[in-house]
């Protein structure tokens, strides 16, 4: 069996030195570094050989701590013909090397320390057995083995379960009654702790309270493997003696007799120490086997413990958390009893908690009773409801959710909301977007009719003095009846926009619905200089629409392309119609692009917002128009803006079979 290296103890604040010192002993020893004094001291209870860098600022002192027989296998490094480095001499070190020393003298320095190192444990090992071995066995006595009788003292702790440390300090009573144990002692790791450290004792050593072991200590590491109790008259039953030095240097810094460990579903918890009874006689295999089980009632005992402080724990956070939050929360059990009513649901309802909870959800109130019994009773999430309270005039929103996993039901909760506000908020928003509509209305109404008013008032007040004027009456009659017309356009464009007419949809060919859009947009601009360029794509399937509602919205789109071009030296537009696949579904693209001067970027907002335009004439209705056609249909329409042009796609579901559609010049 390979022997694994010896650990070394390295006391520096040089990192160099230690990288130097790790490659020069390659595998022949493990050497491990802190800069810490203590640390360094608490270390050496492992067996190892110790290292010490004489320029540390504590190395006088550590050297002072350190025990004869460990000055005896320590090397110090340090400055030749320094104060320190001739003081080691004096004080039994075992080698003092300079900070420079060569590789090969500082291997064959160590190899000759680990040798020592060895040979003294060795030495400590023989001692013991042969102790052990010719100890005289004691004469027969009717001292029992360990009394159980007392064990009750162990079970009364679990009172304790909310205070851990009152459950360590009744464990460490009850294992001293129960055992008549001079001495007890718990060592654990709790709470997120980094180490191990005592946590109740009953007439302990001074020095044990000090004590403290690293999760990667070896002695940890040793419980952990062997999960077995350590008795100091069994060492003998340790193979490798580097172990036996280790455990029997933890019993003598301790001051016991036998360690036990606990070890629970966690791992290593801690472990129980114990020293002599009482009276002085020493330890059977009864008692060892009496102490193992006591050991497994204290490990079961102390992770309950651990998971009850972890429950309490997470128990406050929840309600912590439920208390604070500002929705209402109304838990009832499966049998409809109120289980749960927080800060936020007093308040919405008018209720307290104390009127409520462990009582019926009824007496909460009907509404919020049918709505959560029905959850429990057919397991599904009924509608949110809303409703008004009489007495608080708050408008309160209620929704429920079962309580349970995998078809288990524990009961339901409700979710109350006080949406007072936000009612109020909507309704003032609400408010708010008529008095604007009204206003963008009256504007609009008031610059498109005060023209035609102006015309028909000035022939109005012209027409006495030249009635017999056959000219005059003539253009009269032409003037009054064209501006008659304008104002009769205007009010059915503000009542189709207002009351729009229920869509009728039937199948339409693609090019059918171009041709007459064109046809439309020269009507809308009264010039025959609307045209526009159609790029139709074949074998298009017909479209489901109302026919009149898209032509209009189609034509609306081509007068503001034809409009924004009137005054470029080479106007143009173009219409594609093409078919294509958008999210996994056939849809009609039709994109209206001109090479006008783009639109300004604070309009680009405000486009399709009714009453809004640019132009001298004109309600602002148009695209607003087009927008509301297209949202009709299920598809939608993008605007895409530059100085050099501007391009409004529409996006249509398609429906109905292929059909041939030939380039319409339009």
């Amino acid at each position: 069996m390979t022997t694994s290296a010896t650990t070394c103890l390295l006391l520096t604040c040089d990192l160099k030195l230690a990288q130097r010192l790790t490659r020069a002993v390659g595998g022949l020893a493990d050497i491990h570094v802190t800069s810490n004094r203590g640390e360094w001291t608490h270390e050496q209870r492992t067996p190892a050989v110790l290292l010490l860098d004489l320029r540390h600022p504590e190395a006088e002192a550590a050297l002072g701590d350190a025990a004869p027989e460990a000055r005896a296998e320590t090397v110090a490094f340090g400055v030749p013909e320094s104060d320190p480095f001739l003081a080691c001499h004096e004080v039994g070190v075992f080698a003092v090397e300079p900070l420079d020393v060569p590789a090969d003298r500082l291997r064959r320095t160590l190899r000759q320390t680990i040798l020592l190192h060895q040979a003294q444990e060795e030495l400590n090992v023989l001692r013991q057995q042969r102790s052990i071995c010719t100890t005289a066995p004691l004469p027969p006595t009717d001292e029992q083995g360990l009394n159980l009788a007392p064990l009750y003292e162990l079970w009364r702790a679990s009172r304790h379960f909310h205070d851990v440390q009152k459950l360590l300090d009744q464990l460490v009573e009850g294992i001293a009654t129960a055992g008549r144990f001079a001495r007890v002692g718990v060592f654990a790791c709790l709470h997120d702790e980094a180490d191990y450290r005592l946590w109740a004792g009953l007439r302990c050593l001074d020095n044990t309270g000090s004590l403290s072991f690293k999760p990667s200590d070896r002695f940890v590491h040793w419980l952990e493997r062997h999960a077995h109790l350590v008795c100091r008259t069994n060492l003998a039953h340790v193979d490798d003696f580097r172990d036996r030095r280790l455990l029997q240097h933890v019993l003598d810094e301790a001051g016991a007799e036998i360690i036990v460990p606990l070890l629970g579903k966690r791992g290593l918890l801690g472990w129980i120490f114990v020293g002599y009874r009482s009276t002085g006689i020493p330890f059977a295999s009864r008692d060892l086997t009496d102490l193992t089980f006591i050991g497994e009632q204290v490990a079961t005992l102390l992770e309950n413990a651990l998971l009850v402080e972890e429950l309490a724990v997470q128990k406050t956070l929840a309600e912590n958390l439920l208390e604070a939050i500002p929705i209402g929360i109304l838990a009832v059990s499966e049998d409809g009893v109120v289980r749960w009513f927080n800060r936020a649901a007093e308040q919405i309802l008018g209720v307290s908690a104390a009127e409520t909870i462990n009582r019926p959800v009824e007496k909460s109130g009907s509404r919020m009773a049918d709505m959560i019994l029905q959850t429990i009773r057919d397991g599904a999430t009924p509608a949110p409801i809303k409703w008004t309270d009489s007495a608080s005039r708050r408008t309160i929103r209620a929704e429920s959710h079962r309580i349970g996993n995998d078809g288990t039901s524990l009961g339901a909760i409700l979710l109350l909301s006080d949406i007072s506000h936000e009612r109020l908020l909507r309704e003032e928003r609400e408010e708010l977007e008529r008095h604007t509509f009204w206003n963008d209305l009256a504007a609009a109404m008031s610059h498109e009719v005060r023209n035609p008013l102006v015309a028909i008032s000035t022939f109005a007040q012209l027409l006495p003095e030249r009635y017999t004027d056959p000219e005059f009456r003539q253009q009269f009659f032409d003037i009054v009846t064209g501006e008659v017309g304008r104002l009769n356009a205007i009010i059915t464009q503000i009542n189709t926009f207002a009351h729009p007419p229920k869509l009728v949809f039937r199948p339409i060919t693609p090019s059918e619905l171009v041709a007459q859009a064109c046809a439309r947009a020269k009507q809308l601009t009264g010039s025959d200089k609307c045209i526009v360029t159609c790029e139709i794509q074949e074998h298009l399937p017909t479209l489901a629409a109302d026919a009149d509602a898209l032509i209009d919205g189609l034509a609306h789109v081509l007068a503001n392309a034809h409009e924004a071009v009137l005054d470029r030296p080479s106007p143009r537009m173009c219409l594609h119609v093409r078919c294509a696949d958008i999210d996994d579904h056939r849809a009609l693209v039709c994109a209206i692009s001109d090479n006008g001067a783009g639109i300004a970027q604070d309009m680009l907002g405000k486009l399709f917002s009714p009453f809004s335009t640019t132009k001298l004439r004109g309600l602002g209705l148009g695209l607003p128009l087009a927008r509301r056609a297209v949202v009709d249909h299920g598809g939608r329409i993008d605007v895409d803006t530059t100085e050099q042009g501007t391009t409004i796609t529409i996006t249509l579901p398609l429906e109905g079979g292929p059909h041939h559609a030939e380039t319409l010049d339009c």
